[in-house]
């Protein structure tokens, strides 16, 4: 097993794995929000109008709702396939192994 595999596997042994997703998307979205005013002047934007504290500010808290959004979604999206995963996976390591539907959805869609 590689070593990203190996750091997945214990923090999620751990139930920090989305904690430490939702810290990495609010890193990244501060991180787009702070880069985002250079880019603004290299496209031609006058540095006395996107320097100011107001526009920065809001670049910097744009990128952090950007983050807070995108941790969101992913939790929506994988949080209730994973629930549902992990107790097919309980029944069958209890020896449940009649068929309990489908991960995702039920059969009848």
């Amino acid at each position: 097993m590689g070593l990203q595999s190996e750091v997945l596997c214990r923090l999620a042994a751990r139930g920090s794995l989305f904690r430490v997703l939702f810290l990495s998307m609010i890193v990244m979205g501060l991180l787009i929000g702070a880069v985002f005013p250079f880019f603004m002047v290299a496209l031609g934007l006058p540095s006395g109008m996107v320097f100011r504290p107001s526009f920065f500010g809001a670049c910097v808290l744009a990128g952090l709702l950007v983050g807070e959004i995108n941790y969101l979604l992913a939790r929506f999206v994988l949080a209730i396939p994973l629930k549902n995963l992990a107790g097919m996976a309980e029944r069958v390591a209890s020896g449940d192994l009649k068929d309990g539907g489908d991960l995702f959805c039920s059969r009848e869609l």
